[in-house]
C-alpha cells in the first residue's frame, strides 16, 4: 500500500502511518511532552487529558522512549478535537509541529543546539537531522542547500504526518532569527518526502 497525499486527507494519512509503524518505532518523551504543551496552548486541559488517554500512557518522562503508534493516536485526537477551532486538522498538526519543537528548543539539548548556531538559521537547520535523531528512533533526514537562505529537507522512512514537518522547519528557522520564513511540501509519497524552505 502506498500513500498519495495529494489525494488523501490528514485522517487517512495518519491511519496509514499508524498501520505502517512497527513496535520498535519510538519517540522520546521530551518530544511528546513538547507536543502536549502545544496541545494545551491550542486547546485546554481537557484536550490534553483526552490526548493522553488516546496515547495509552498516563504521563511521559522526557528521557524515556515510547511507542510511535501511541503518539500518532495522540496527534489524531488533538487534530479531531481542535480542528473546528483552528481551521481543520491539518492546520492543527502543522501548529503542533511548530510549537512542539519551539518548546524542545528551550530544553537543555535544544538550548545547546541554538547556542551552537550563533544566531544563524543556516547553522541551526544543519543540525535538524541530529535533532530528529534525538527525538525519534526512525527515519533518515538530509539538508540540501540551494542558496544562502534556501534549501530542501529530505526525509526517508518517516512516520510523522507530513504537515508536521513544515511546522518543525519553521520553528528551527524562526528561533535562530530568520524572518519571512516560507516552508512548503515539495512532494511526499509513502514514508519519503521533500520540503522547500527559505527565509529573508
Amino acid at each position: 500500500m502506498t500513500l498519495a497525499e495529494s489525494v488523501w486527507g490528514w485522517e487517512q494519512e495518519l491511519s496509514w502511518r499508524m498501520a505502517a509503524a512497527a513496535p520498535e518505532d519510538t519517540v522520546q518523551g521530551s518530544f511528546v511532552n513538547g507536543t502536549l504543551a502545544a496541545v494545551r496552548k491550542l486547546g485546554d486541559a481537557e484536550t490534553v487529558r483526552c490526548c493522553l488517554e488516546a496515547s495509552g500512557e498516563k504521563k511521559f518522562i522526557d528521557f524515556f522512549s515510547y511507542p510511535l503508534r501511541g503518539f500518532l493516536r495522540l496527534l489524531e485526537c488533538a487534530a479531531r478535537r481542535l480542528g473546528a477551532r483552528w481551521g481543520g486538522g491539518e492546520v492543527v498538526l502543522r501548529e503542533l509541529g511548530l510549537h512542539a519543537h519551539t518548546d524542545f528548543l528551550v530544553s537543555p539539548v535544544g538550548k545547546t543546539a541554538v547556542l551552537m548556531s550563533y544566531g544563524s538559521p543556516r547553522k541551526l537547520v544543519d543540525t535538524a537531522p541530529d535533532i530528529y535523531r534525538h527525538s525519534m528512533s526512525f527515519g533518515e533526514q538530509e539538508v540540501v542547500w540551494t542558496g544562502p537562505s534556501s534549501g530542501r529537507f529530505r526525509l526517508r522512512g518517516d512516520f510523522l504526518p507530513s504537515v508536521c514537518h513544515e511546522g518543525v522547519l519553521e520553528a528551527l528557522i524562526r528561533v535562530a532569527g530568520g524572518r519571512g520564513v516560507r516552508v512548503e511540501r515539495a512532494w511526499a509519497h509513502g514514508l519519503e518526502g521533500e520540503y522547500r524552505f527559505s527565509w529573508e
